[in-house]
């Protein structure tokens, strides 16, 4: 029984470091919106600024909250999403390569969960 424990007590520890949310997520989980991080437009690349408002909504880190995200909005705002960042995937994509092995910046990671959401869409 106590080896029992110990191993529920294990996993327990383990799947509490399983969070894939990172900063810049749009979505919180039980914390809500209150505990979003709010993405500094002067660490996105000049040309892709005007974005930085759709990767602070659609950025979400976690892939189950993002889907529930995408679920739950309405078609015509992912519509929207579409359209602001189709001219911009190639210069988003070439930003967040310039990364290479380093971590993404917290506004990086935003953009690249952005495109994440936009591939994971409904065809609409």
């Amino acid at each position: 029984m106590k080896r029992w424990l110990g191993l529920v007590v294990l996993l327990g520890v383990v799947m509490s470091g399983c969070s894939s949310r990172r900063p810049g997520d749009a979505s919180a989980g039980a914390e809500g919106q209150a505990a979003k991080i709010q993405l500094d437009p002067e660490q996105v690349p000049e040309p892709l600024r005007s974005l930085t408002p759709f990767a602070q909504v659609w950025g979400i880190g976690d892939d189950v909250e993002r889907a529930t995200f995408i679920a739950q909005s309405p078609s015509a705002d992912r519509e929207t999403l579409r359209r602001a960042i189709a001219p911009h995937q190639a210069r988003i994509t070439v930003w967040l390569d310039s990364f290479g092995t380093n971590p993404l910046s917290d506004e990086a990671a935003a953009f690249m969960y952005m495109q994440l959401a936009v591939e994971e869409m409904p065809g609409d």
